[in-house]
């Protein structure tokens, strides 16, 4: 009889790749490294496509704030420059540099829009009164340099030598108060190198007042405006309260039969008559 042939059994190969038998974490670490290698693909496309000046160039740019001394144009000179740059390439330090520089500009602020939008924030100054003759001072006490000609004679002028703008408007303040209820308005408040003050009355005289005692000094203006020279006031040129008792009045045409004289005023000291 014949012996029937034997089957082979077929022998394990152990070259061949199970991925049963990897190892999860192995599996877990491979994965991270395949998307870590993705992401830096992805990030250097964006990238390049990022600083590609022909990419993301700016369409529009929108001005913001209320403004009523700056003009569209002036501001529109500036930004145009900057009209089809690359968004995500603007240099904006060098934009708000070139804005701030704007007279009546007080402050700027940029926000990009994506993917090609521009908004531009301006904050305008807002004057409150004349610094001398060449300048101005804002609502902060801060002070600019501007076109003064649109508003002249529309705010006081204040000035103080050593630019103490803040301190010298919250005098300007003080000394209304202590002008509070008088048909007077202040049109000038200054003070010179000594540190002595100096008030001018809107269509009516200068009142020197001095440096010290400048309360008292008024509230002594103030009593004798009310007694007597309310119904002077056109033809006074100057009040000097420089004195340790009363003040003088210089007129600017001598009243009849006036000469150099002193009177008492009730609450009032001595007042010199100034021909």
């Amino acid at each position: 009889m014949a012996t029937p042939p034997r089957r082979k059994t077929a022998k394990p190969n152990h070259a061949s790749f199970r991925l049963a038998e990897v190892s999860p974490v192995l599996l877990k670490l491979i994965a991270v490294l395949v998307v870590g290698v993705m992401l830096l693909a992805g990030s250097l496309g964006v990238r390049a496509m990022l600083n590609n000046p022909e990419n993301l160039s700016i369409s529009r740019i929108d001005l913001q704030g209320e403004r009523k001394f700056i003009k569209d144009i002036e501001l529109q000179a500036v930004t145009d420059k900057y009209q089809q740059t690359n968004l995500y390439l603007l240099d904006v330090n060098v934009l708000e540099t070139e804005l701030k520089a704007l007279p009546w500009v007080r402050g700027v602020s940029l926000r990009k829009a994506w993917p090609d939008r521009l908004i531009v924030g301006i904050e305008e100054q807002h004057p409150v009164a004349f610094w001398g003759r060449e300048r101005l001072m804002n609502k902060y006490g801060e002070l600019f340099s501007a076109d003064l000609s649109s508003i002249r004679g529309l705010l006081p002028t204040l000035y103080s030598p050593e630019d103490k703008g803040r301190e010298i408007a919250e005098r300007y303040l003080q000394v209304k108060e202590w002008l509070t209820g008088l048909p007077l308005e202040i049109s000038e408040l200054t003070e010179d190198v000594s540190g002595s003050w100096r008030l001018k009355i809107k269509d009516g005289p200068e009142v020197m007042i001095g440096s010290e005692d400048q309360e008292r000094r008024i509230q002594r203006f103030r009593v004798g405006f009310q007694q007597e020279l309310a119904k002077k006031l056109g033809n006074i040129r100057r009040v000097d309260l420089r004195y340790t008792n009363g003040f003088a009045v210089e007129w600017k045409k001598s009243p009849v039969g006036s000469r150099e004289s002193t009177r008492r005023f009730a609450g009032v000291s001595d007042v010199k008559e100034r021909t």
